[in-house]
């Protein structure tokens, strides 16, 4: 018996020392593809999401375009925006109604602008 747990100990000491690693990670290769399709930038990228509707008092792509430097210097690398398509009125609960309830996936809510202000956002964001 006593052989026994010197053998079970020695087993688990065993497993625990080869599963231990020196600590060090290196850094990833920022111009690689990592394996799940992301470009390896972004696990450290700064990723800004955008609420148009909220983040200018007009609530319009224009406005919006106005803080683009600002956020550039603040380190932001990439815009992600909330759903920028008509709201749906049916069923509407409250004045706004949510982002996510989309009556029309491919047009652009006009309360931000018309397309072509949502394509002078994207060209000047890049």
């Amino acid at each position: 018996m006593r052989k026994l747990s010197w053998l079970l100990l020695l087993a688990v000491t065993s497993i625990w020392a080869v599963s231990c690693n020196s600590g060090k990670t290196e850094a990833p290769n920022l111009d690689t593809v990592v394996t799940d399709g992301h470009p390896a930038w972004i696990l450290q990228g700064n990723v800004y999401e955008v609420n148009i509707r909220q983040y200018t008092p007009e609530g319009t792509f224009a406005a919006f375009s106005k803080h683009l430097d600002r956020l550039k210097e603040m380190g932001v690398q990439t815009l992600w925006f909330m759903p920028i398509n008509p709201i749906s009125k049916v069923d509407r609960k409250g004045t706004l109604g949510s982002y996510y309830a989309v009556s029309d996936y491919t047009a652009i809510n006009p309360e931000y602008g018309t397309l072509d202000d949502w394509k002078a956002l994207v060209k000047k964001a890049h």
